[in-house]
C-alpha cells in the first residue's frame, strides 16, 4: 500500500499506426511492429520509445537475463488481444537510444495501457495503468491513433 502514497509522474503515451507494418526491408525480413509509440514524462523530462508487437513475436526478442525476468511477468498477462513493447530511452540532444528495464502492454480489448519503467539514470522508477483513448484523425498530419495520459496536455 505504500505505492498508493507515491504521486505518479505525469506521462503522455502517443500511439501511432506503423505505416511500414508488414512491408519488407531485407530478404526475409518484415516490419512487425503494429504500433509505434512515444512516452513523454514531464518531470524529469524524459522520452521513451515503444514498438508494439504481438506477444508471440515479442517474446523471441528477449536478449538478457533481465529481459527473461520481464518476459516471465508479461507472459502471465499475455493474450491474443495484448500487444507488448520493450522500453527504449531516447536522448533528446543526441537522439541516441538505449534500452532500459521495463515493458509496456496495450490491451486492445480493454484499451488499457500498462507501462513499467525502471530507468536508474533519470530516476524514473514507476508503473502506470492508463486508459488509451482514440484521437481525432487530421488528414495530412501525423496525428496519433491513441492517447493514454494522466496529465492535462494543454500546458505541456
Amino acid at each position: 500500500m505504500q505505492q498508493a502514497n507515491i504521486k505518479q509522474k505525469e506521462i503522455a503515451v502517443r500511439f501511432y499506426e506503423n505505416a511500414k507494418f508488414g512491408t519488407t526491408y531485407a530478404k526475409g525480413k518484415r516490419h512487425s511492429a503494429v504500433f509505434n509509440a512515444a512516452a513523454d514524462i514531464r518531470s524529469p523530462n524524459a522520452k521513451y520509445l515503444l514498438d508494439f508487437y504481438t506477444f508471440d513475436y515479442w517474446q523471441h526478442t528477449a536478449r538478457t537475463d533481465g529481459d527473461m525476468e520481464v518476459l516471465e511477468v508479461v507472459s502471465e498477462r499475455a493474450s491474443e488481444d495484448v500487444l507488448v513493447s520493450w522500453v527504449v530511452k531516447q536522448d533528446p540532444i543526441t537522439k541516441d537510444k538505449q534500452r532500459v528495464t521495463g515493458f509496456c502492454l496495450l490491451d486492445m480489448a480493454t484499451q488499457i495501457c500498462t507501462l513499467l519503467i525502471n530507468d536508474e539514470n533519470t530516476g524514473v522508477q514507476q508503473a502506470w495503468e492508463l486508459p488509451a483513448k482514440q484521437c481525432k484523425q487530421v488528414i495530412g498530419k501525423n496525428s496519433p491513433l491513441l492517447l493514454a495520459t494522466n496529465a492535462d496536455l494543454g500546458d505541456w
